[in-house]
């Protein structure tokens, strides 16, 4: 009895490789599960936190086009916050003008490693450019409308002075690189890190034209940007 088993193990391992049944690999469904989708965004620059929405839209296994829609504060290093008063409020020296940034980017954004990387885990790439709009309004009250601020001109409150403001539009761009994480089928966070960079044809009016200050209008405003999105699967 042993020795007919034996046999047959032998007969058995001399069969040719061709004749072992491998199963075939699973098929990819996460290309087209997660090309499109709704996102809200929120981004954190050098001049502060900032918030919008965005769109993806699947074109291919790996790429998909993409718009954004976010706006966020815009600011000069320069600008030398204190704190003062009874309560502690916080002002900026120097500062001449409040602006707020929102750019408008359309772009494309190319999938990395699908084949060789768990799905859980999916690394990227991210080009785009488009217009950008500044607002720009009066941090105080210019009454001799010199662009420096004098003793008795008090600051403007919040958003009080929005009325008197002006609009710049400029165009920009932002590479960045990235990772969205999670099998989930119905959202997805992802977070990614770029460098984004906008130039205004007519400068963006800042901080005090003063002597302490050199050039107190930008026309160029380049930062670093991490942003946190989170997607809803379409």
């Amino acid at each position: 009895m042993r020795a007919a088993l034996l046999l047959a193990l032998v007969a058995l391992a001399a069969l040719p490789a061709g004749a072992q049944r491998i199963a075939p690999p699973l098929p990819d469904t996460t290309a087209a599960l997660y090309g499109t989708s709704v996102a809200l965004v929120l981004s954190l620059s050098e001049y502060g936190l900032g918030a919008g929405g965005a769109l993806r839209a699947r074109l291919a296994d790996d790429w998909s086009a993409t718009a954004e829609l976010s706006i966020g504060a815009g600011r000069d290093e320069r600008e030398q916050s204190i704190s003062g008063g009874l309560f502690g409020e916080r002002e900026a020296r120097l500062k001449r003008n409040n602006v707020l940034l929102a750019p408008l980017q359309i772009g494309i954004e190319r999938r990395l490693f699908r084949t060789r990387v768990e799905d859980n885990f999916r690394p990227f790439v991210a080009l785009a450019v488009g217009p950008t709009l500044a607002y720009q309004w009066p941090y105080f009250d210019d009454l001799d409308g010199d662009g420096r601020r004098d003793d008795g001109e008090e600051l403007t409150p919040g958003l009080s002075g929005l009325g008197k403001g002006q609009a710049r539009v400029g165009i920009g761009g932002t590479a960045a690189l990235g990772a969205a994480f999670g099998r989930s089928a119905r959202t997805s966070p992802s977070i990614r890190f770029g460098l984004q960079g906008t130039y205004f044809p007519v400068a963006v009016d800042l901080l005090e034209i003063t002597p302490l200050v050199d050039d107190p209008s930008r026309k160029t405003f380049v930062t670093p940007v991490v942003s946190f999105h989170v997607a809803r699967r379409l």
